[in-house]
């Protein structure tokens, strides 16, 4: 499995932009309290995300493939599975009968959607002036775009999503050289987005690491957000009003449509 490219800290890349609807309440809140929302993966616009699908067919053609997974599953088991009677029972049944083998993949595929979806995603791109993702993630345009600074623990975690015309043929053994990719792979259906990504954990043993969940959100470090951009049908005098009584000195800029051209002009 190939290794995801590295993050935006290591590509030095300056910004990255979040588009949303604005829905005063929420903004008031993320400016105050400086706390990002983070998307459930279970409920995101793309039906395979975060639902990895393993493949049978490399342990079906090559046995030795089949030996690895065996291997790894046992690596991973605890003394209660290692030594119970049934486990050589099941090792064989998998082994002799092919449906068995499918069955067992396909459970395993389930499994690990379930785990995986019990971190949450913020969602990021390079781009500021997507008339698309203006229009889709913001409400027609309505909404807004937030800047965020790259030179931080946060942000500088970010990976960028990988797109593939074709499905990954992940298998149980292979998700160990990359798990990062279970989770960085769309189709190239999704490639306009740019998309790069924070995922967060709510695992108490990385408690106090920038990426680590407070209930649903993620704390922002100092001086992480650097602009808001108002959508060009926006309300700009309410949401410049908002901002300026809660974060007076965040830089405000606005999207703004070229009459004669189907193209964007962040001022």
């Amino acid at each position: 499995m190939d290794r995801i490219d590295p993050t935006a800290g290591s590509a030095r890349i300056p910004f990255l932009c979040h588009y949303q609807r604005f829905i005063p309440a929420h903004l008031t809140a993320m400016l105050r309290d400086q706390e990002i929302w983070c998307s459930d993966p279970s409920s995101m616009n793309d039906p395979w995300d975060f639902k990895p699908w393993f493949s049978c067919e490399p342990m079906l053609n090559d046995p030795r493939s089949l030996e690895r997974m065996l291997e790894m599953l046992r690596a991973n088991a605890g003394p209660e599975v290692i030594n119970d009677p049934v486990r050589p029972l099941f090792e064989a049944r998998i082994r002799q009968d092919p449906r068995e083998l499918r069955k067992f993949v396909a459970s395993f595929s389930k499994g690990v959607s379930q785990e995986l979806c019990k971190r949450r995603v913020y969602c990021l791109t390079l781009l500021n002036d997507s008339i698309l993702m203006w229009s889709h993630y913001t409400g027609n345009h309505k909404g807004i775009c937030l800047e965020f600074n790259v030179d931080n623990p946060l942000f500088s975690r970010a990976r960028p999503v990988r797109y593939s015309h074709t499905y990954p043929e992940w298998t149980p053994h292979g998700m160990e050289e990359n798990v990062s990719a279970l989770v960085l792979t769309k189709a190239v259906d999704w490639a306009y987005e740019r998309e790069f990504r924070i995922v967060g954990t709510p695992n108490a043993a990385l408690k106090g690491t920038p990426n680590s969940l407070d209930g649903s959100y993620l704390h922002l470090p100092p001086g992480a957000l650097s602009a808001i951009i108002i959508g060009c049908e926006a309300p700009k005098d309410e949401i410049t009003l908002l901002v300026r009584e809660v974060a007076p000195g965040l830089p405000i800029k606005h999207a703004q449509r070229i009459p004669d051209k189907y193209k964007l002009e962040i001022i």
